[in-house]
């Protein structure tokens, strides 16, 4: 598919919006921008609030199981951190369902880096690993040892 001939983009906030098309037709839809911008304000209201909506995964059961919303960081420890101190991190997780919950807020990571922060947080106590049988690694936060 070839790229239309002329490009806008639109930011506000976290929101982009690009429009793309003959410089004829993109210069018409700039009359009607304010209802453009309207329209995605409020097709977006829920991430402008800082909410993005909840992505649900499919288990092997044929349950839906939520995927729990982090904040966007350039940090994976900080992302792994984030996943498993919510609720459903309470379950062991393996590698690949951390890194598939990273991926549906946005937190993209190479599955070696990943890997590697999840040894380094190990060795640092923040966090617990076991091998099963079935599933391989699983991990979980590191609970504070009573007093």
């Amino acid at each position: 598919m070839s790229r239309p001939s002329f490009h806008l983009k639109v930011k506000i906030g976290e929101m982009e919006v690009e429009l793309g098309g003959d410089k004829a037709e993109v210069l018409s839809a700039l009359d009607e921008l304010p209802t453009i911008v309207e329209k995605v304000s409020n097709s977006f209201q829920g991430e402008s609030s800082g909410h993005r909506p909840r992505s649900k995964k499919q288990t092997d059961n044929g349950a839906s199981e939520v995927l729990p919303q982090i904040p966007r960081t350039t940090q994976c420890s900080e992302a792994v951190t984030a996943l498993l101190a919510e609720p459903w991190g309470k379950t062991p997780r393996t590698i690949s369902e951390l890194r598939e919950a990273m991926e549906a807020n946005a937190v993209f990571f190479p599955k070696t880096t990943l890997s590697g922060v999840l040894v380094w947080m190990v060795k640092k106590g923040t966090i617990r690993r076991w091998k099963d049988k079935k599933r391989g690694y699983l991990y979980t936060m590191n609970s504070p040892e009573p007093e």
